[in-house]
Formats: C-alpha cells, structure tokens, sequence
C-alpha cells in the first residue's frame, strides 16, 4: 500500500477511561522492536556462541498540534488505551484522512510535552509506548 505523506495525517489516542483524543501529526517516528545479542560462550566453545536477546519496548513519538485536550489527566491514571495513525492512500488525497498507517494498537502514554500556545492549539510530541 502506498500512502500521501505530508499534511493531513492525523492520530487517535482513545484512552481506556475517557473520551477519544485527536491530534493532527506533523512528524512520526518509531522506535525499539531490537534485540541484543547475549553470548553463552563458555570456555572450552570452539565458536563464539550468541542467541537473541528480548526486544526492546517499541514507542512512536508523534509531533503534533493539538486543541487544548488534557493530557496530564490521562497521564495521571496511567494513560492506557488504542491509538492509531491515519493517513491518505497514493490514490485518494481527500481532506480526511481515512487509511489506518498504525494501529489500532494498545499503548501507554508515557510524556508529552507543548512547547507553544498559539489560538488555543498546542504544539508538541508525545509518546506512546506499545504494550505487548
């Protein structure tokens, strides 16, 4: 599947208690999902021996603009619930986005932070953590 990347991309965190929030996403990024090696090697191995390790946690750090929504309440309770990542295909460039890029996924809201308040709108990231 091919997507519109640039304007337009918006996101849903829908907390587990609590009315859904939207963002609009001007920048995403993901991180985690890695797995260090453990050496098991022991003295009398001809080989160096290794096995995969656990992955690390997975989290998407979402740029966005946002209108006003209280974040630090659902930081408080722990912040669980779904967010998703919607974004146009290559084929339809319509105003609202409808194709799901990411999710529905269970995530935790792990910081957020707004750095300007201009009109009411926010801009800023916040951090979601997946939880496996």
């Amino acid at each position: 599947m091919t997507y519109v990347l640039g304007n337009g991309i918006t996101a849903t965190f829908t907390p587990s208690t609590g009315s859904a929030i939207n963002f609009a996403v001007t920048g995403f990024s993901r991180s985690g999902g890695d797995r260090p090696e453990i050496d098991v090697t022991v003295g009398d191995d001809s080989r160096r021996i290794a096995y995969a390790g656990l992955a690390s946690p997975e989290e998407y750090t979402l740029t966005v603009k946002f209108d006003g929504e209280d974040l630090t309440a659902e930081m408080v309770k722990c912040g669980s619930g779904d967010l998703q990542v919607y974004m146009n295909l290559a084929n339809s460039c319509s105003t609202s986005p409808t194709a799901s890029f990411l999710g529905p996924i269970d995530v935790h809201l792990v910081s957020f932070n707004h750095s300007v308040e201009l009109d009411g709108i926010l801009e800023g990231e916040v951090t979601f953590r997946r939880q496996h």
